[in-house]
């Protein structure tokens, strides 16, 4: 390789506003150099917005990449078991579904991801030096600035960590050859910095103390406080096996978050809507529940998970009627498997009762003033927008990530984890969710299956289904009654055939990032070429 095309990658790798005016005795009039850029905080800002889109990090992995294939959460609950994409078209996806993936069929799909997390870090590190040094900008101006970007630079770690293991852990832009290998650094080297930076925003970032919609849809004090809560609930499991240290950190930090003041509560049932209603219905995206998001605007970038409610088979246009799906094509790459929906008692469960998480009928009154019914396989309901599948097929919709349900379930695990009582936590998840509340157990294990049993009802649709697997090592078996044990991830049944083996447990680090970066060398056991 040349060394200006060296050169040139290194630059880029500081992120997207840099000219490499170093390389380049004069920059173009039309590039604005990366010193230069950060002279005021609205110049700032719009750095700073580059890590709230869907081109990397986050905004990427929860977005839909191929209609067909759907996003990358939709791939990890496809692997787990506890959900289906039968309809995938890259085979990256079908092997990992029956867990044959492999460095060779894999890297294409796991690269793209490396590449998206490390695209946002490098843009969160350039505002974090930039932002710092600059002197242009008040020092109380730039708290919330630098919050937002190691808040963005803590989740892609933790996405990276969770998925790969031990990484590259990269916390400054590249501006010169030097230490271009970088070596993966431990586990626990990852989640410390993780830690460090979602404390920092929490403590030192001046972040509002509100749900992220009312924040006008920027991150929060307490998009960082839930995100800090289930990394130390993860720090306590595996791999880190932190155990009563990570659980007290856990449950503490939840506990912030439920006992504030800004405005943060679980959506209750009220009128003709029930709480559920609420998570659906796009009137309710910038709620009291919603933590941190995916915003999506039918006018300018839509949202496509609508189309993933019907199915492929739907009529179209809709017998004796109107109504005419306006969508090209209706498509199901996440379907719940029978072992979720097994979980569920569809009589006293809300969330199983058809049109709440999900639907197996769709119902119209046709041109002779009758109800008519159209019977579907069982799909997702929380994503169902009537106005963009029979009018204008844009959908506003949000993609949530983190809700205030998972703060109470956070605080109910480590409090159970720690020998406390774990209703004060678990009981507003299960009021809400049942005609007839079901009773907590006394035993602490039968707590512990029941709370990780309500994670997968509650949560379903949301990728936590194989990050949960994985850090309890621990897979649903579901019982008579609808009631939920768990036995050991590895060796376990996927549902389709397969086993779950120890290399299952991460994923190989791509072919092309070894190639690149022979530092990243060994590859992942189970992996080895």
């Amino acid at each position: 390789m040349k060394y200006s095309n060296i050169l040139l990658g290194i630059c880029l790798l500081s992120g997207s506003l840099c000219s490499c005016n170093k390389f380049l005795e004069e920059s173009p009039k039309s590039i604005t150099p990366v010193d230069a850029y950060f002279q005021s905080v609205s110049q700032a800002e719009s750095a700073i917005n580059y890590l709230y889109g869907k081109g990397t990090g986050p905004g990427r992995f929860y977005n839909i990449n191929g209609l067909y294939d759907g996003t990358n959460s939709f791939t990890l609950d496809n692997l787990s078991g506890l959900a289906n994409n039968t309809v995938a078209q890259d085979p990256s996806i079908r092997h990992f579904a029956s867990l044959t993936q492999t460095v060779g069929n894999a890297s294409n799909y796991l690269g793209a991801i490396w590449s998206s997390f490390y695209s946002s870090i490098a843009s969160a590190n350039t505002i974090i030096d930039k932002v710092t040094a600059s002197t242009s900008i008040a020092e109380g101006a730039k708290a919330p600035l630098l919050a937002t970007a190691r808040f963005y630079r803590a989740v892609d770690y933790y996405y990276l960590v969770r998925i790969f293991g031990g990484v590259p852990l990269i916390l400054a832009p590249y501006t010169s050859l030097e230490n271009l290998y970088a070596p993966r650094a431990s586990v626990d080297s990852v989640y410390a910095s993780i830690v460090e930076d979602l404390n920092w925003a929490i403590d030192k970032g001046g972040l509002a103390d509100k749900p992220m919609g009312s924040n006008g849809n920027r991150i929060s004090k307490g998009s960082a406080e839930v995100v800090l809560a289930e990394v130390y609930l993860t720090m306590a499991g595996y791999p880190l096996q932190k155990g009563a240290e990570s659980y007290t950190k856990a449950l503490q930090t939840a506990q912030k978050l439920i006992q504030s003041t800004g405005g943060y509560a679980l959506f209750a049932s009220d009128g003709n809507s029930t709480a559920f209603d609420k998570l659906r219905l796009t009137s309710y995206d910038q709620g009291s529940a919603y933590l941190y998001f995916i915003e999506y605007n039918g006018n300018i970038q839509s949202s496509g998970f609508p189309e993933y409610t019907l199915p492929n088979s739907f009529p179209v246009p809709i017998p004796n009627s109107d109504l005419k799906v306006q969508y090209t094509l209706m498509t199901t790459p996440w379907t719940p498997s029978n072992t979720l929906l097994s979980m569920y008692d569809s009589t006293n469960d809300i969330r199983r009762h058809n049109r709440q998480f999900y639907h197996n009928s769709f119902s119209y009154i046709n041109k002779s003033g009758s109800l008519t019914t159209i019977k579907i396989p069982t799909l997702p309901f929380r994503w169902y927008d009537s106005t963009a599948i029979f009018e204008t097929a844009a959908s506003s919709k949000y993609i949530d990530v983190y809700r205030m349900a998972d703060v109470y379930l956070i605080a109910a695990e480590a409090a159970n984890a720690l020998g406390q009582d774990p209703t004060p936590y678990l009981d507003p998840i299960l009021s809400r969710a049942y005609v007839h509340k079901p009773s907590i157990p006394t035993s602490q294990q039968a707590r512990r299956d029941l709370i990780l049993a309500e994670r997968f009802r509650e949560l379903a649709m949301e990728g936590h289904f194989w990050f949960d697997l994985v850090r309890t090592r621990l897979y649903p078996d579901v019982g008579a009654g609808h009631t939920v044990s768990f036995s050991a991830l590895v060796g376990h049944d996927n549902g389709r055939g397969q086993k779950f083996q120890q290399k299952d447990l991460l994923m190989p680090i791509p072919s092309t990032e070894l190639q690149r970066n022979p530092a990243l060398k060994p590859q992942n056991p189970g992996y080895e070429q």
